[in-house]
């Protein structure tokens, strides 16, 4: 199932839990669950202890509101080792990729004991290059998001995985991400997509949102992403505070059928500027030949004024006008006759 992160003309579609379980392990189980009934490819979990990720007076970021510190509210998001193995026996059984951010070392090792498949590094961890070179050593695909990144920040975490190309089973995807809990419509820029394809042509280009409904995530679609990244929850009004800018089962669903139907429509294989088969039959339909406009006897010399442009398209096209006028007519040609070369002298 890894390999569907590679194929260009396929979008990699995750679902990303993230700690909207709120710690509850049964909650995670039925997040799985509404992630393979929405068609994600995946379900994605954040691993982190806690202890290792911020010291006890870290400040909250700007979007996370209550009584609790923010070591206390990270805490209550844990899930426990045992859980994770649980839970990702339970995603191969409903047959759907589960993997994680990995937010330090110690949860890394739980994850390699479990066997998850591939890593994501978050937009937080993006400098964090003591745990990039850790993950790296697993030689398993990675998916980095950029948020609060520049272009030479993104450079130095894609070098630490050397030369994965976007095709390899050990390959590397980069998100384009914005950091804010929602984004306003100014701050999506989501022509960055076009330019993490250019300046790192060799991998798979994506994007992770954090908008409040679907339009965004299917747009960066038709701009390139091939991988879509956006939060799952089981319902908006459960408390945490990346619910709100998550969507329910019913609007994931309707994202991933929208952006199945967007990956056919913007086909990326070479095929240069060609017509689609079916489209042949409408050409002959729509367009005009060159007819006689009058009846033109046998031996006349053809003039504009004798033809006519009409459908369907199986005659000369009115392109080729020159060809025929100044000839004659081999034979009469009734009103209304689709000419062809045969019919001149």
């Amino acid at each position: 199932m890894i390999k569907s992160i590679f194929k260009k003309n396929r979008v990699f579609v995750v679902a990303e839990a993230g700690i909207n379980h709120n710690g509850n392990f049964n909650v995670a189980k039925k997040m799985i669950l509404a992630a393979k009934g929405a068609g994600a490819d995946a379900i994605k979990f954040q691993a982190f202890k806690t202890s290792e990720l911020i010291i006890n007076k870290a400040p909250k970021a700007p979007h996370i509101k209550g009584k609790k510190s923010f070591f206390e509210l990270l805490e209550s998001f844990e899930l426990k080792e045992k859980e994770y193995v649980e839970l990702a026996k339970f995603a191969r059984k409903q047959k759907i990729v589960l993997f994680a951010s990995v937010f330090d070392l110690k949860s890394l090792e739980v994850l390699e004991k479990i066997g998850v498949p591939l890593y994501k590094v978050s937009s937080g961890d993006l400098d964090n290059h003591l745990l990039l070179r850790a993950i790296a050593k697993t030689k398993k695909p990675v998916i980095i998001s950029t948020g609060m990144g520049n272009l030479e920040e993104i450079g130095r975490a894609v070098k630490i995985f050397g030369d994965r190309r976007g095709t390899n089973r050990n390959g590397l995807g980069i998100l384009h991400c914005v950091s804010l809990y929602p984004p306003r419509a100014d701050e999506f820029h989501l022509e960055k997509i076009g330019i993490l394809e250019r300046t790192f042509p060799k991998h798979i280009i994506g994007y992770s949102d954090h908008s409040l409904d679907i339009l965004i995530p299917v747009s960066a679609v038709v701009l390139g992403a091939r991988i879509i990244e956006k939060h799952l929850t089981l319902d908006k009004k459960m408390s945490g505070p990346d619910q709100q800018s998550s969507a329910d089962p019913e609007e994931f669903k309707k994202m991933v059928e929208q952006i199945r139907y967007l990956e056919k429509a913007v086909n990326k294989k070479k095929s240069g500027f060609t017509m689609v088969p079916r489209e042949q039959k409408m050409k002959i339909a729509f367009r005009r030949s060159l007819v006689s406009d009058v009846l033109i006897e046998k031996g006349i010399i053809i003039t504009e004024k004798l033809l006519g442009v009409k459908r369907p398209g199986i005659g000369i096209s009115p392109t080729q006008i020159s060809k025929i006028v100044g000839k004659r007519a081999k034979r009469d040609l009734p009103k209304n006759t689709v000419i062809k070369l045969s019919d001149l002298i």
